[in-house]
């Protein structure tokens, strides 16, 4: 049996700053950590975002919100996502809803439909047209 990835902390080592638009130094950006979440049996790595509330919510829970949600993982600034960082503590609060194997499905077949960075573009794209940019 494959030894289990390590489990979602609030350990602001163990996250990554990833710019939205990578070639932009204005790009808003998400705060993300690899693990399990604490309370899964089966260790099933995944990729967690931190909302803006200080909660954690998977990718695949994440692509179910709607358009107007979405926005929840976004920081304008790197200053806005340390600041949020710098209030998680104990253990992580996780965003539990519900999610069908259609909604995994429909996440795996979009991130196979390019590279990471064209699904942190497309990513981008629905996020400004929420907000009204272009």
């Amino acid at each position: 049996m494959p030894t289990p990835s390590r489990a979602l902390t609030n350990d602001y080592n163990a996250c990554k700053l990833i710019m939205l638009e990578a070639n932009d130094p204005t790009s808003p950006l998400v705060v993300t950590q690899e693990g399990y979440a604490p309370s899964d049996p089966n260790f099933r790595k995944r990729v967690f975002y931190l909302q803006r509330d200080g909660v954690w919510i998977d990718e695949i829970t994440h692509s179910t919100l709607p358009h107007t949600e979405a926005g929840d993982i976004v920081f304008e600034t790197s200053a806005e996502a340390i600041e949020a960082l710098s209030t998680l503590f104990g253990k992580p609060l996780i965003r539990d809803l519900p999610v069908t194997e259609a909604d995994a499905r429909a996440f795996i077949a979009l991130v196979k439909s390019g590279s990471p960075e064209d699904v942190l573009r497309q990513f981008l794209a629905r996020y400004r047209a929420a907000k009204g940019h272009t």
